[in-house]
């Protein structure tokens, strides 16, 4: 339902030249008072364009999806986590190639998503953690074409991974070059954590939308820039900080003035549209417009400030002491491993478990996000970096008693930011390229096998 929206706005030409600086894409465009902007570049898409990102594509769901099948058809699972698992049945599976294909790929958040498409938001208040415009499509291809709600999350984040992968491609190019762009989707596509983007997650419309919705800003596309950035905020909350770089770029375009704001700058805070009508929805179905961020505490996720919660995932935080959870990353599963080094341990349900909740996947993706995006302050057009620090700093102020670092692998995924790092540090490295792809890969093997068999992931 979205993806073909997505593709029309595919406008990068092949001969368009590209500055070696990327911060000369986003110069302010100097005119007489009288002057009136230039257009917009033509629409149009190249063949270098649209078939590389969508090869990369191609491979990603290939690896995810035959592992997630040979796992789910031959493995054996531990217990399911589904929605209220003490009082609501799990849902029928699938028959056919359809169950070999959507069943593996549909559990944690994905059956979570199938209740509100099902039930709605007024079933229990647990729900509002959940934003409404995944869950919404869901319900209204399933309507209409007779499918499942869960193939239609299916294929509705499969869709939009592939879109998403062709603006990213494009958007890189307006700032870098292909080079860059090439392995920036790699990185992307082959992330361990990318299982995500095949899930019925809301990773692929997100990403989808926010790449979107700058792509249209860097071709001066207020309007369409402000309404996707809307679609992302209602996908997913982190979407609301979409007006930080869209503000950047407008400013860069057009400078400061009053007369230049009014009234194509109001498109800027059109991504606060997302929160806005979530709370109005909620707030006639509880009566609390904030519900949805109420809800966190339903969801072991506490405050604390952002030092104190990278402290805690070194140890212990107060709200895991209180429940009888030891936070902190856990490294004694290696040593186990080293000890009992057999197919036994690695194929043993306590040994996987122990991996799962150990939160060392947590630590090590959420200290490598940073890192990047240090370097990134140096590497990035500004209007990169105003996406990517606010979805680092922002989980931090709410960390989780469970896992205090919950989710920061998964949420890694959609600040598109860090994987442009990556392609910059990499293109001019070339022999590190293979060995990290492969062992990259590797890990995203091993983890949609933990995924596809109810272990914890993110």
């Amino acid at each position: 339902m979205v993806a073909p929206y997505a593709i029309a706005m595919l406008t990068v030409s092949r001969g368009t030249s590209r500055p070696s600086n990327p911060m000369q894409t986003t110069t302010p465009i100097r005119t007489s008072s009288t002057a009136v902007a230039k257009p917009a570049e033509s629409l149009r898409i190249g063949p270098p364009s649209l078939a590389f990102p969508l090869v990369v594509g191609a491979v990603h769901w290939l690896i995810v999806q035959i592992t997630a099948t040979l796992a789910f058809r031959y493995g054996t699972s531990t217990s399911d986590s589904r929605p209220f698992s003490r009082n609501l049945p799990m849902p029928d599976y699938h028959d056919g190639i359809t169950g070999l294909l959507v069943d593996p790929l549909r559990a944690w958040d994905g059956l979570w998503y199938r209740l509100i498409a099902v039930e709605g938001y007024d079933f229990s208040k647990a729900n509002a953690a959940f934003w409404p415009l995944f869950p919404w499509a869901m319900r209204e291809l399933s309507d209409l074409t007779g499918m499942s709600t869960d193939v239609s999350g299916y294929l509705i984040a499969n869709i939009c991974f592939f879109a998403a992968l062709v603006l990213f491609y494009n958007l890189i190019c307006l700032d870098f070059n292909e080079p860059i762009a090439r392995v920036a989707l790699w990185a992307l596509a082959l992330f361990p954590t990318a299982l995500f983007f095949s899930a019925v997650y809301t990773e692929s419309p997100f990403l989808l939308f926010s790449v979107g919705s700058l792509y249209a800003a860097r071709k001066k596309q207020w309007w369409v820039a402000g309404l996707v950035g809307a679609l992302a905020a209602l996908t997913r909350s982190y979407g609301m900080f979409l007006v930080f770089p869209l503000a950047v770029l407008f400013l860069q375009d057009r400078g400061f003035y009053v007369r230049r704001l009014i009234p194509t700058g109001f498109s800027v805070g059109l991504p606060l549209l997302g929160p806005a009508i979530f709370s109005w929805r909620l707030d006639q179905i509880w009566g609390d417009p904030l519900e949805w961020k109420h809800v966190q505490e339903q969801w072991n996720r506490f405050s604390a400030m952002p030092w104190e919660t990278l402290r805690y995932s070194f140890s212990q935080s107060p709200e895991g002491a209180r429940i009888g959870i030891k936070d902190g990353a856990d490294w004694s599963w290696i040593r186990e491993l080293i000890n009992n080094f057999n197919w036994a341990t690695v194929t043993s349900e306590s040994w996987r478990q122990h991996v799962a909740n150990s939160d060392t996947l947590e630590l090590v993706c959420t200290l490598l996000f940073i890192g990047l995006a240090i370097v990134g302050f140096w590497k990035l057009p500004l209007y990169q970096t105003a996406f990517l620090v606010p979805g680092l700093v922002v989980p931090l102020f709410q960390p989780s008693s469970v896992h205090v670092l919950m989710s920061m692998p998964r949420f890694g995924l959609t600040l598109f930011p860090i994987f442009v790092v990556i392609g910059i540090l990499l293109v001019r490295r070339r022999w590190l390229s293979i060995p990290l792809a492969i062992l990259s890969t590797v890990g995203l093997i091993l983890l949609t096998i933990q995924f596809s068999q109810w272990y914890w992931v993110s």
